[in-house]
């Protein structure tokens, strides 16, 4: 591990997320009239960090059966083959390709796979920082908060249209993640 860059306490190194720290959560309009959102509550991933951070690495996995709406009913429907059909395509990936900077915040360039399709996919990234974590024997801690519009349809989910449901889902992040070993 090093010391990189000039944020304040910046180092290379693996991070391991904290998904009780994290989120992973959608936004999709319904009939037009009001937003529907739920999110994802199990996934995992890593953070290879860089010299520079602009060579730095994420992996996300997202158990696609985890959303949760908090509509029990809903849940089921967007688990089905209408929606995401989780029996065949369980898990959502993203892996990034490249990362870029854009004066305080950053783009973070990958491939989002979702039920079975992958497609390029840019979030746009606040990188929070890098403190100790009290909770978690003062481990070194980073925080990100990332976020994307992809259109559903790109990945074959639900009906063409948007008079039900609109085509486009917002994917909002908040990532924590502890330097490892």
């Amino acid at each position: 591990m090093s010391t990189t860059t000039d944020i304040p306490g910046y180092v290379a190194g693996k991070w391991a997320i904290d998904t009780a720290h994290s989120d992973v959560a959608y936004t999709v309009k319904h009939l037009g009239l009001a937003k529907s959102r739920g999110n994802f509550t199990a996934f995992t991933g890593d953070v290879v960090t860089g010299d520079s951070i602009l060579d730095s690495q994420v992996t996300v996995e997202i158990d696609a059966a985890s959303v949760a709406s908090g509509v029990e009913g809903r849940d089921t429907h967007l688990k089905s083959e209408d929606f995401f059909h989780v029996g065949e395509h369980p898990v959502i990936t993203f892996k990034s390709t490249g990362i870029r900077e854009n004066g305080d915040d950053y783009y973070i360039d990958g491939e989002l796979t979702w039920r079975g399709k992958s497609v390029k996919a840019t979030l746009e990234a606040e990188f929070n920082g890098i403190g100790a974590n009290p909770a978690n024997d003062n481990a070194t801690t980073l925080g990100v908060s990332a976020t994307t519009t992809v259109n559903r349809r790109d990945f074959g989910i639900g009906p063409e249209g948007n008079a039900f449901l609109s085509e486009k889902v917002k994917i909002d992040i908040e990532l924590q993640a502890a330097l490892q070993g």
